[in-house]
């Protein structure tokens, strides 16, 4: 990934963070018929023991990426992006001053990079889903379980899908939210996007430069 140096997050905090708050990966394949990409909810796994980080998830056993999935020799790549945003040219204050300014769009990004296996074990998959279900629902009144769930349905919709592994190998992460613009400009953007009902760009431009 083209990653300008201003923009390149390498702390494992600000990676974990967004993977975690934006689940959603697109996983992306080779196959002998060309390339082939999914969009698959995540749950970050990081190994308490060896510290080796690890991307848990299932997929629908008639999902046809799977083969792809099933050699540990193939690397993979998952993608996870923040919410974005167009920013105008009218958000930044220097406009008035000599309109030396054109739009651009907003965004973070995390590539994991990682070798899949494919796990067709029961346990293991319900494992996942209760681990999943429990990240995403931790922050409810009433949390929901897996285990709410009549016992005979739950095994029954689980015979339809299998579990997926990847080992993450290596990461890229770019945060591009005004980091090279001059103060005044990038107060001009957080201020334009919160007007826009763009709260959560405008968030992550703060939080990017340090305007806590």
């Amino acid at each position: 990934m083209y990653i300008p140096s201003v923009y390149e997050k390498s702390e494992w905090s600000a990676q974990e963070d967004l993977i975690k708050k934006y689940p959603l990966g697109t996983i992306i394949t080779n196959t002998e018929n060309g390339l082939i990409a999914n969009h698959v909810p995540f749950h970050l796994h990081v190994d308490a023991n060896t510290g080796e980080k690890y991307l848990h998830a299932h997929l629908s056993k008639r999902n046809p990426q799977i083969p792809s999935l099933q050699s540990p020799d193939q690397e993979v790549l998952v993608i996870f992006q923040t919410q974005g945003s167009y920013i105008s040219p009218s958000y930044y204050p220097t406009k008035a001053e000599n309109e030396k300014v054109v739009p651009t769009w907003d965004f973070g990004c995390v590539h994991c990079y990682g070798t899949p296996k494919i796990i067709d074990d029961a346990q293991w998959v319900r494992k996942q889903l209760d681990g999943f279900t429990k990240h995403q629902e931790k922050d409810r009144k009433n949390e929901w379980q897996v285990s709410d769930a009549p016992e005979k349905y739950v095994t029954l919709k689980q015979k339809a899908i299998t579990g997926l592994k990847i080992h993450i190998q290596r990461i890229e992460c770019k945060f591009k939210f005004e980091q090279d613009m001059p103060g005044k400009n990038i107060d001009g953007v957080i201020e334009g996007l919160a007007k826009d009902n763009k709260q959560e760009v405008s968030d992550l431009v703060r939080e990017s430069n340090g305007k806590i």
